[in-house]
């Protein structure tokens, strides 16, 4: 029995030990999840989601309020890298935060993260509200990419305590069109400047032209007063290097734009084949343009109207014999920016191969070098014809 007795109280101070250190544990968890608790919580309530209304660009024919505490995602669609679209939003009322992201950067704004470096720099704006014109060229990417405007009219969680906080309802108009170019256009697109710095948007031999081609810039500002400048590589590098004298050519300047403005100039023969550029100044000099003391943002569109006009040469200065071969070649043409991509040739304006009613479209060779052969004497008229 005091074996019995002792066994079960060993038994009892075992089970009653069991108890008091699962009380215990039991206690240091419940305690520590106190602890926990408001910590978790404060964490969760930073990455808060934004749950925007989503909407297509087609659905915003013409405005859509946006009330305060409220963010809308427009799907702009899958856009083609390269392509050049003109946008236009007008905001009354009350700012908004104006963001546009692509289909990767849009997750952290919409998990409620820190999106701040995430949108694309140069056509968001942040407190917007008025007007805001821009020609946007999508940018380079493998794959077309979906992107995205948001009109944030809220204290996102992400946000840093920066931009529009909300406030009052805002009353936003979008307009979003694809732009067709017309013309031999090597530069399109929006772009920011600092204060007291200048931008070259092109140069090296994307701009060395005929003698005949004619250049028309044409520049939109976004943000602040710019200047754009063409000039020749003399000019360019005594204006880099802050130098006085001829900074531009003068017959295509724009200076001060602040709305929009539009130049042209033809390029005479003392400047055929030279280097050309074209440069968007923020700075106090030249005289005469901005003063260069704020940040700026311009849309820039820079076309050629190339000259096209072939020009053949032959061997033995065109004269040949019967049955006997001429080169003939089309190498002085004009072409330093690639306006001829092909040549057909009509070796006799006497003669209608194709039976179509016209003897000067017979097609028959193509290239910048061929030869030809006439098998009756007398002169021939050769027909050049490029596209």
């Amino acid at each position: 029995m005091v074996g019995f007795v002792d066994s079960s109280k060993r038994s009892f101070e075992v089970y009653g030990t069991l108890q008091r250190v699962m009380r215990c544990t039991a206690l240091a968890t419940f305690l520590v999840l106190l602890l926990l608790m408001p910590a978790v919580s404060s964490q969760t309530s930073g990455r808060d989601a934004p749950n925007c209304l989503e909407r297509d660009i087609d659905q915003l024919l013409n405005s859509i309020s946006v009330d305060s505490g409220v963010c809308v995602k427009v799907d702009l669609g899958t856009l083609q890298p390269g392509d050049v679209y003109d946008v236009s939003v007008s905001i009354i009322n009350d700012e908004i935060d104006l963001l546009f992201f692509d289909q990767n950067q849009i997750l952290t704004y919409d998990a409620g993260q820190s999106y701040r470096s995430q949108f694309n720099q140069i056509i968001s704006t942040e407190s917007a509200l008025g007007g805001y014109s821009f020609h946007w060229k999508i940018p380079s990417s493998l794959n077309p990419k979906t992107w995205y405007m948001v009109l944030d009219n809220l204290a996102h969680d992400g946000d840093n305590g920066q931009g529009d906080q909300g406030g009052s309802t805002s009353q936003v108009g979008v307009t979003f069109s694809k732009i067709e170019e017309s013309y031999w256009t090597p530069y399109h697109d929006v772009i920011a400047v600092d204060a007291n710095d200048f931008t070259t948007l092109l140069s090296g031999d994307a701009l060395k032209l005929d003698a005949g081609t004619t250049v028309v810039v044409t520049a939109w500002a976004l943000e602040g007063e710019a200047d754009v400048y063409l000039q020749t590589r003399a000019m360019h590098d005594l204006y880099a290097s802050g130098g006085v004298g001829q900074l531009f050519i003068q017959d295509l300047d724009l200076q001060s734009v602040i709305d929009s403005d539009s130049d042209s100039w033809t390029v005479p023969q003392e400047l055929d084949g030279e280097e050309l550029l074209v440069v968007v100044d923020n700075t106090d000099s030249p005289v005469g343009g901005g003063v260069g003391d704020s940040n700026i943002r311009i849309s820039v569109r820079v076309e050629l109207a190339p000259v096209i006009a072939p020009i053949i040469n032959a061997l033995n200065n065109g004269t040949t014999t019967i049955g006997q071969t001429l080169s003939l070649d089309a190498n002085d043409s004009p072409n330093k920016i690639g306006q001829i991509s092909a040549l057909s040739w009509d070796f006799d304006d006497s003669i209608d191969v194709d039976q179509d009613g016209i003897f000067t479209n017979d097609n028959e060779a193509q290239g910048f070098e061929v030869q030809a052969l006439w098998t009756t004497i007398g002169t021939k008229v050769v027909t050049l014809t490029t596209t």
